[in-house]
């Protein structure tokens, strides 16, 4: 089941997305490249954590946070 089709894994999906979002919103501009670094890979673990939920999705998140 996808993230459209599953309201317990859409809501997952969501939360871990917010969570990801505030570590980005919680760097200041006086943050180092190291500090940086560190936010994505905890953005992309907790996202491996849940790709099972949407493997497409998360995929894509995953591919989209490599990219950066």
């Amino acid at each position: 089941m996808a993230y459209h089709d599953n309201s317990e894994h859409k809501r997952i999906i969501d939360c871990v997305l917010e969570r990801n979002a505030n570590i980005f919103q919680n760097l200041g501009i006086d943050c180092s490249k190291h500090q940086y670094e560190k936010a994505k890979l905890e953005e992309r673990r907790r996202l491996r954590k849940i790709a099972h939920l949407d493997e497409e999705k998360i995929g894509r998140l995953i591919k989209d946070s490599l990219d950066d």
